[in-house]
């Protein structure tokens, strides 16, 4: 970020501050549910605070969504709402890579809901009740409750097939998750080496890897503990 900050004019930092965004509005899950915060976003704790509290500073559907659900429960139950506006605002906003960009991480948290769902045997319009039922990709997803299986766009046929692989192990998942978000944003700026975007799509990359290695740090962690236990 130092290095961006001292290289890139204002409206490239603008959409620097887009991405990291949604980490602001994770946080302020994080906050709701007493948890540390990621310190990847714009703002620290106590500016999340001071945002919430004077209602600037993070996206006024934030605050329209507290006004409507008062009860802590509450807003931890629908706090989906605030992260699909954030998707859907972005990619309206956005044009280029970063259009692209927030389309594909919308799309695929939508195709992750109702393949779960499928897998659970739970209806997906509970678990898409947020979206926009006449969304094509949501209404696609919805059109499957009653089929055998869960079956993939054409776009995303091979992480369909990766997740299959995976099985019910929630670790590897993750991992062809990463994998794939991670080597989709690699093909999408890949041919342009000495652009804005590409510096948008390192960012995006190394939170994925990121997030990867502190998965694995916890784990790591936790077979340690149990090493110091004598349970492993």
């Amino acid at each position: 970020m130092i290095l961006y900050k001292d290289n890139l004019g204002r409206e490239d930092l603008e959409r620097v501050q887009a991405i990291r965004t949604y980490i602001d509005l994770k946080n302020i899950q994080k906050l709701l549910k007493k948890d540390e915060i990621d310190h990847r976003g714009n703002l620290n704790e106590k500016e999340l605070d001071e945002a919430i509290v004077n209602q600037e500073g993070l996206p006024s559907y934030l605050f329209d969504f507290f006004e409507e659900h008062q009860e802590v429960s509450e807003q931890l139950r629908h706090y989906s709402k605030v992260l699909i506006s954030y998707f859907r605002e972005m990619e309206k906003k956005h044009k280029g890579f970063l259009k692209e960009y927030f389309r594909f991480e919308r799309e695929w948290r939508v195709l992750l809901a109702g393949y779960r769902a499928k897998k659970l045997g739970v209806d997906p319009t509970v678990e898409l009740q947020h979206e926009d039922f006449h969304d094509p990709l949501v209404a696609e997803v919805l059109a499957q409750k009653d089929a055998p299986y869960f079956e993939f766009p054409f776009e995303y046929v091979e992480l369909g097939e990766k997740l299959k692989d995976a099985g019910q192990n929630p670790e590897k998942q993750y991992q062809v998750m990463a994998d794939f978000r991670f080597h989709y944003i690699e093909e999408a700026v890949q041919d342009h080496p000495f652009s804005v975007d590409y510096l948008l799509g390192y960012l995006v990359q190394l939170m994925i890897v990121e997030d990867a290695f502190a998965l694995d740090e916890k784990r790591g962690n936790a077979n340690l503990n149990e090493m110091v236990k004598g349970n492993l």
